[in-house]
């Protein structure tokens, strides 16, 4: 089998990890690899491909962790803080049934997590994820709007913005909610709901989020048209006030056509999230 290596490439911004929940399950291995200054990431579509990132701290403008639970990590925080990394943690809490995360933390757990992140890194470089919004017969209008205020109320104080979109129907994640038929989970809700009720409800979701004192953004789900602005994970403004840097970081062009992230090295793998969730278009 043939191995190709491209040797310690300069980083901007790692992502850790769109592709696996690297502070839940894999924070050694992340430890281990900053103890190294360097870890090999391999292509996710040749596997015989791979390259070597390089994590030094001159290399490494902010790290961004995608999580639905950090604690593991945690107790490296001030290893990272002396060394000299800057962090932000999207942080996903959903409070979903156990059909869609089977796996899941417990909520009261979780939003106590995330008030212990936030309280040692501040409201600002911990970002709440609400994030997809499903569709179901028990997720209606109603249960999104009660469950999304419940949430926003513990984390007022906690957090400056919440991220949403909408569940991408990608065609492993419909063969997956083949099994959950008793359900009836909507594919496409834009274009199944009426405008009218949409309308109501994403300006719901925009009050609330207001009301706890939270900007609400979109990720690639374009909900401009129902008052929800387009906004990306890996914000480039953000990185730069919390960096304290004019560095211009450039769009990622290797994201879908409405996300707005920027550039950034995702040093994750698919496949290896144990969360199980239903919806996940990182695993098979």
């Amino acid at each position: 089998m043939l191995f190709f290596l491209i040797v310690a490439i300069v980083t901007m911004i790692i992502s850790a990890s769109r592709r696996t929940d690297i502070p839940a399950f894999y924070s050694q291995w992340f430890i281990d690899c900053i103890q190294e200054g360097r870890c090999t990431v391999t292509n996710p579509f040749n596997p015989t491909q791979s390259k070597e990132v390089s994590l030094l701290p001159s290399d490494v403008d902010a790290i961004v962790f995608w999580t639905r639970y950090p604690a593991p990590l945690l107790k490296h925080l001030d290893r990272l803080h002396n060394a000299g990394y800057h962090y932000i943690f999207l942080y996903t809490i959903t409070g979903y049934p156990e059909w869609l995360e089977p796996n899941s933390i417990k909520l009261s757990h979780a939003i106590k997590t995330f008030k212990d992140v936030s309280t040692l890194l501040g409201p600002q470089k911990v970002i709440w994820r609400y994030d997809p919004i499903v569709f179901s017969q028990d997720l209606h209008f109603d249960f999104h709007l009660q469950n999304f205020e419940a949430i926003a109320r513990q984390l007022y104080g906690y957090t400056q913005r919440v991220i949403i979109s909408i569940m991408e129907p990608y065609y492993k994640v419909q063969r997956r909610l083949a099994a959950f038929k008793e359900y009836d989970v909507i594919l496409n809700p834009l274009n199944t709901f009426k405008q009218e009720s949409l309308l109501t409800f994403f300006s719901s979701l925009y009050s609330i989020a207001s009301c706890y004192a939270m900007q609400i953004k979109s990720c690639c789900s374009n909900l401009s048209r129902y008052s929800i602005p387009n906004g990306a994970c890996i914000d480039a403004q953000l990185i730069q006030s919390i960096v304290h840097t004019d560095k211009i970081f450039a769009k990622d062009s290797h994201q879908r056509k409405d996300c707005l992230c920027a550039k950034s090295v995702d040093i994750g793998t698919y496949n290896t999230c144990k969360f199980g969730c239903v919806y996940c278009y990182a695993n098979r």
